[in-house]
């Protein structure tokens, strides 16, 4: 059965990503798989630019992945941000009834 271990770098966005294998969301930083396979990656990371790649797992191995950090075009203010999170929570408050 082989393991894909996944490897983040840098440290903040290792602590905040988001792992997905073949659409499936990862528990961890470590997967186990029935058996050699061909997967889909993809890690998220807010303020950092999306990893997608398709990989074949035919043993135990690591991915080793760096999160390239974005550029933010525009400088927001406090009250936009607190606004947009606000909005965010509503909608969320809304779709759950």
């Amino acid at each position: 059965m082989p393991t894909l271990q996944f490897s983040l770098e840098p440290d903040d966005a290792a602590a905040i990503a988001t792992i997905q294998v073949d659409g499936t969301q990862v528990a961890g930083q470590r997967l186990d798989l029935p058996r050699p396979k061909r997967v889909r990656v993809s890690v998220t990371a807010v303020g950092f630019r999306r990893y997608s790649k398709q990989i074949d797992v035919d043993g135990d191995m690591t991915l080793e992945i760096e999160m390239t950090k974005l550029q933010s075009k525009k400088k927001r203010t406090v009250a936009v941000t607190l606004g947009m999170g606000a909005i965010g929570l509503l909608a969320w408050l809304v779709r759950r009834r």
